[in-house]
């Protein structure tokens, strides 16, 4: 059996869309634009490479909530099953939402 890479990255994206996700029930799939990233201490970073490029989030519902286009949110985030999954219960301060100007 292949043992998953434990990864994590900080990203800070801009929301475009947002839509309940077809397959996670109680989470919310975002589609944003990478506008930052950086490694988290002691965790692979497996999402760097989509700064600049549009990349499809899954999001917790309840962290999602009330998330307008246009809003800068600052997050964690790790690679699994080919896809970006936010934190289930980030530790406080590190999920951030700046509203759109």
């Amino acid at each position: 059996m292949v043992q998953a890479t434990e990864n994590l990255t900080a990203l800070t994206v801009r929301l475009v869309t947002t839509g309940p996700h077809p397959q996670l029930s109680g989470w919310d799939r975002l589609g944003t634009d990478v506008l930052d990233a950086r490694p988290v201490a002691g965790h692979a970073d497996l999402l760097s490479r989509h700064i600049g490029h549009r990349l499809d989030l899954a999001v917790p519902s309840t962290l999602a909530a009330g998330l307008v286009p246009g809003a800068v949110v600052r997050l964690r985030a790790r690679l699994a099953g080919g896809e970006a999954l936010a934190e289930k219960r980030p530790p406080p301060g590190t999920f951030v939402v700046e509203p759109p100007p």
